[in-house]
């Protein structure tokens, strides 16, 4: 009885512990975008471009700039999104377009791995934005800028 008693205690301990590093954040994005066409554009369309609108669409967050490790994948809707996360401290969260490349897959020369052209590679490393999120934070705004895909026609 002695055992159960100390065991429901230790788990209840570690489980109000462990929750108060369990939180969700509240993470808000707008957006502009580059003209990515090819006759020059109006100043409508552009004024347009640089009004900052809801994103909507997949970002990858990483905690290491070098996007070694796993990425929090996040859909935004109306720019907006939660994701649910343990950090403690300060950390900073770099926000990138493109799923990771695998570079061990490309050093390997893997079949069917092979990029044909480096924008790939540039696209890949080419961060959004970063978020800021310390123990206090609940919810992050950032403004973004999407610049035009290097590797789809018409190039840069």
């Amino acid at each position: 009885m002695k055992f159960v008693s100390l065991l429901i205690t230790t788990l209840l301990i570690v489980s109000c512990k462990t929750s108060q590093f369990n939180r969700t954040i509240k993470i808000n994005i707008m957006s502009t975008s580059e003209y990515c066409g090819g006759a020059n554009p109006s100043d409508e369309l552009i004024e347009e471009l640089n009004t900052p609108k809801p994103f909507n669409g997949t970002i990858y967050i990483h905690k290491d700039p070098e996007r070694r490790d796993k990425a929090i994948t996040k859909r935004f809707v109306n720019g907006k999104a939660t994701i649910s996360t343990r950090i403690m401290g300060i950390t900073d969260l770099g926000l990138f377009q493109y799923p990771a490349i695998d570079l061990k897959k490309i050093e390997n020369n893997e079949s069917g791995a092979i990029i044909k052209n480096d924008c790939r590679l540039e696209k890949n490393f080419q961060p959004l934005g970063t978020i800021i999120i310390d123990p206090e934070t609940k919810e992050v705004s950032v403004d973004i800028h999407l610049t035009c895909d290097p590797c789809s026609e018409p190039m840069p």
